[in-house]
């Protein structure tokens, strides 16, 4: 009956893990956490036992690794789950940390967890998952957690500072007249306390909040000024190469009028002569198809220049909720507040970098992506030397085909070359390796590799981040590892290999 609904009783086990299935996902992360090296999360605890003892850091790395595999990461997210999951409830042995709890683990260790992702390569070195002798990197764009209208440039930003620290000054001498006028003792902008006193809570909260919002401000300043403006260096070499092209059109439409007026003036002077002269009559010069084509590739390029000259990025812009994201272009058109992620794999699909990068464009992250690469293979034993790294035509550059870079072949795609637009002569030994049947065979490789990753991560995670400046990069940390593992458990079932750690029965 409906008014029984919830009240009839039940014979409830009195331990939880009799409830869950001995092939549950938790048992094989509880499993995981036990082949993990988790020194450097025990090291960060006093040993001298004074204080509130924590949470096992084993017990909290099994609880982020296995709510990744569900696609949680928001602390309330995980919160809620060590309530209602029982898998949850299985690892913490029902304990129910807060998100409070859950965030500051996740800051304390911040370093700790983005080293896990080489600990799990090494775990699917060991089974036969990690082959460097074949990677393939790419990037992709993923929302920040800020806002496009919090940007603003360095003057707005610098006069806002100067406002903001007026007005810190000025709560702060309301703040230490009124705590004066009670109790007889001055006090300081340093000595806020963490609570109000009683009775002084609003110009409490007045003082705290526009400390915070003062620090912020000064952050995003300290952060404007350390970058090297990435965004403007390379919108100024697209421009200069495409002013390039304007130079060489230019130039190839004098050189075709030319040719053109020749041959005219040749046919006259055989006329002029009384010498037959076969063929149809002539078109004037600016007629003839030849100087058509080389002034319409005038205009092109002259078109071209003009639009790139018309859209500097923003320079000395920074965003005051997130510096480190950056207004790009977006993956469906329009621009917004956003990260550029790269990611290396190989072909099992492991992830072995990922990193964002502050340029919207993908070309000065290979450098970066390569060596992240490298160290994160030798942080996990593995030392291999890299073999053949594949990257699009996003990727091409002098400076790329040039730098020492820890890989024995570098094959990036090339744009077509055109009579308009042809290649530099710097990327000619990229464009002859392109050309060779075994370069393209491993090249044809590439979107197997590293697309799917990309598409497991987004369908798994979405295309938002929740963290803010460093702890995004922990976050990243923490989708490729969870991919990682996931990839090894599926490795370990099909292969019969036993993933469970101490389950019932």
């Amino acid at each position: 009956m409906a008014s029984d609904r919830g009240t009839q009783p039940v014979l409830l086990p009195t331990d939880a893990r009799d409830l869950l299935a001995a092939d549950h996902a938790a048992w094989a992360y509880l499993g995981l956490v036990e082949e993990l090296d988790l020194t450097a999360f025990c090291a960060a605890y006093r040993a001298d036992g004074r204080g509130r003892p924590p949470y096992d850091p084993a017990m909290m790395v099994a609880l982020l690794l296995y709510c990744a595999s569900k696609g949680y990461y928001k602390a309330q997210e995980i919160e809620t789950a060590c309530h209602d999951d029982l898998g949850c409830r299985v690892i913490t042995g029902n304990r129910f940390p807060d998100d409070g709890t859950i965030g500051r683990f996740r800051d304390r260790h911040a370093q700790a967890l983005r080293g896990l992702l080489s600990q799990s390569l090494r775990l699917c070195d060991a089974a036969g998952l990690v082959d460097l002798a074949l990677v393939a990197g790419d990037g992709t764009k993923i929302a920040a957690n800020a806002a496009m209208a919090a940007t603003i440039d360095q003057a707005t930003l610098q006069a806002r500072i100067a406002g903001l620290r007026a007005l810190v000054a000025d709560l702060d001498t309301a703040w230490q007249s009124s705590v004066t006028a009670d109790d007889g003792d001055q006090m300081t902008l340093l000595d806020l306390p963490a609570r109000p006193p009683a009775g002084h809570g609003p110009a409490w909260r007045r003082l705290l909040r526009a400390r915070a919002v003062l620090g912020a401000h000064e952050a995003a300043l300290a952060q404007l000024l350390a970058e090297p403006g990435s965004e403007h260096t390379a919108w100024s070499q697209r421009l200069d190469r495409d002013r390039a092209r304007v130079a060489a059109a230019h130039t190839r439409l004098a050189a075709t009028r030319e040719r053109v007026q020749a041959t005219h003036t040749r046919r006259a002077q055989r006329q002029a002569a009384g010498q037959p002269v076969p063929g149809p009559r002539p078109v004037p010069v600016d007629d003839h198809c030849h100087v058509r084509q080389a002034t319409k590739a005038l205009q092109t390029a002259t078109a071209r220049a003009a639009a790139t000259a018309a859209s500097p990025p923003p320079r000395g812009k920074v965003n005051i909720t997130d510096p480190s994201s950056r207004i790009m272009p977006s993956k469906h058109g329009g621009y917004d507040q956003l990260f550029n992620v790269e990611i290396c794999a190989c072909p099992g699909q492991i992830i072995l970098a990922i990193l964002r990068h502050p340029n919207s464009a993908d070309t000065q992250a290979l450098p970066e992506l390569l060596r992240q690469t490298r160290a994160n293979a030798d942080a996990a034993g593995i030392h291999h030397q890299i073999g053949t790294a594949l990257f699009d035509a996003g990727y091409p550059s002098q400076a790329n085909f040039t730098a020492e870079l820890p890989v024995t072949t570098l094959l990036v795609a090339l744009p077509p070359a055109t009579a308009q637009h042809p290649h530099p002569e710097a990327w000619q030994p990229m464009a002859d390796r392109l050309t060779m049947p075994a370069h393209r065979a491993a090249y044809a490789r590439r979107s197997g590799i590293i697309e799917p990753v990309f598409a497991q991560l987004l369908n798994h995670f979405g295309r938002d981040l929740i963290s803010r400046g460093d702890a995004a990069d922990t976050e990243l940390h923490l989708w490729a590892t969870s991919h990682n593992l996931a990839k090894l458990l599926r490795h370990r079932t099909h292969n019969h290999r036993p993933v469970t750690a101490n389950p019932p029965g």
